[in-house]
């Protein structure tokens, strides 16, 4: 843990628990995804590489929850196999692009994914849909952009949601589906963040105790927040949600702008 900690201070290390425990809950509050909410905001106070090692245990594990134990699983895995291979592959690749892209060009990145993470709901509005033969090939390419993301700036969801709206899939599919591409891509992430390279050094096993440490509790709070949902109209928390991201959009730019991130 010598290295995470020698990267990070007291201060900075509450936040990254504060905001890895509460985007756990309302990933489960609002059905959003965990590091599309929490990435964004970890990124505003600590490096991009400790962002990582803080919040891939939780997701890996939440991930592996929602796509193991949740019913239907040989059904998901018979018609979209093929998904999380290609978010597979396209974490190789991401991978390559953390090691080797400047850490602004890296930020500019999670901002372009933010952006279309709240232009979801716009799509929606469009009901733009895929004709059948081109189903399997967007499926194919959007897992791959996913895997991408998922592995250079550990956010993958975005692509896939925006898949899942133009093929008019069903909400229990998206579900599960979704989550087995996280799972696939969170293990590669594991793999290539524990190799590390030229740009970012290995993460070593005690680096990952902290995350490790959050995991459980994350699961905990993430179905605390699903019980909650149940009972309690959620579209005002969206509103809010999505205007505290816009907002944080507006800083994220500010922030690269003014050159406050080092290269």
């Amino acid at each position: 843990m010598d290295l995470l900690l020698s990267q990070i201070n007291t201060g900075q290390l509450a936040w990254a628990f504060g905001v890895t425990l509460a985007a756990a809950y309302f990933h489960g509050l609002l059905g959003l995804g965990f590091v599309s909410v929490a990435m964004p905001l970890l990124v505003l106070f600590i490096d991009l590489r400790t962002a990582m090692v803080v919040t891939v245990p939780p997701a890996f594990f939440l991930s592996a929850r929602l796509a193991f134990f949740g019913g239907g699983l040989k059904q998901s895995l018979g018609r979209h196999w093929f998904m999380p291979v290609f978010m597979m592959i396209g974490g190789v690749s991401g991978a390559w692009l953390f090691q080797t892209l400047p850490q602004q060009a890296l930020l500019m990145i999670i901002v372009l994914v933010l952006i279309l993470f709240l232009s979801i709901d716009t799509l929606k509005k469009s009901h733009v849909h895929l004709p059948k033969p081109w189903v399997m090939p967007a499926a194919a390419f959007f897992a791959f952009l996913a895997g991408n993301t998922e592995t250079s700036i550990n956010m993958g969801a975005p692509f896939l949601l925006v898949f899942f709206l133009i093929a008019g899939y069903a909400p229990n599919l998206i579900v599960q589906v979704i989550n087995l591409c996280f799972f696939s891509g969170k293990v590669v992430h594991v793999i290539t963040l524990s190799i590390g390279g030229a740009a970012n050094a290995a993460v070593t096993l005690p680096e990952w105790i902290p995350g490790l440490i959050m995991a459980p509790v994350c699961i905990w709070l993430c179905n605390f927040g699903v019980r909650k949902r149940e009972r309690t109209p959620v579209e005002t928390y969206r509103r809010w949600l999505k205007g505290f991201l816009s907002a944080l959009v507006v800083v994220l730019l500010g922030k690269l702008a003014l050159g406050l991130w080092p290269m």
